[in-house]
């Protein structure tokens, strides 16, 4: 019984003696915690998503189906979002990106332009280009920095507007009967790093 006794006596102790000994009472900087300059949060923000058939857009030029989609590209009607109910303050957000994910499930090669319209359709300021979205990808990431121009910009818009194109893969034509049948994901949001001392 008194071996027992001295071997808990023992252990015990010699886990007192590790915690206080091996402790660096300098590496727990309280400070450091109620310091909001060593602490960035990301605030984001969905504003769009949808699943879209390509014949849910008007093809211009209107091809019959057996029409090859042109080298030149084919330009489909624009999605056009309501930007209405949707706002930010950019005191504390020192830059802003527009995020859009995009999966491309048509056998083309996409691209889509995204611009800031306001209540009489009118641009504002200048396109945001995606480049080519190859044949196949899922959720390939988009993202639009926006300078200060383009912030102001976006808080007068009323609506966003989205202009996609077709054109053919590499290699291979695709005619516009296959394509039309195939569709495309978009989602869409915007994200931000939150500058907490400005709040």
């Amino acid at each position: 019984m008194k071996i027992t006794m001295h071997f808990i006596s023992g252990t015990v102790l010699l886990l007192i003696g590790v915690l206080l000994f091996s402790c660096n009472l300098d590496d727990f900087n309280l400070n450091k915690l109620a310091a909001t300059t060593n602490i960035v949060p990301k605030a984001f923000a969905p504003l769009a998503y949808g699943t879209f058939k390509v014949s849910d857009f008007t093809a211009s030029p209107a091809p019959a189906d057996n029409t090859p989609v042109p080298v030149a590209g084919l330009d489909l009607s624009p999605l056009i979002i309501s930007k209405l109910g949707t706002t930010f303050s950019n005191a504390a957000l020192d830059s802003i990106y527009l995020i859009t994910l995009f999966t491309n499930n048509t056998p083309c090669v996409m691209e889509f332009e995204l611009s800031f319209l306001d209540n009489s359709g009118t641009q504002m300021g200048k396109l945001l280009l995606s480049g080519p979205i190859p044949v196949g990808a899922i959720e390939s990431k988009i993202k639009f920095p926006l300078g200060p121009i383009d912030q102001t910009n976006l808080q007068k818009a009323a609506l966003i507007q989205m202009d996609f194109k077709l054109f053919p893969p590499a290699s291979g034509t695709i005619t516009y009967g296959v394509a039309k049948t195939k569709s495309f994901t978009t989602k869409l949001s915007f994200y931000a790093p939150v500058t907490l001392q400005n709040l």
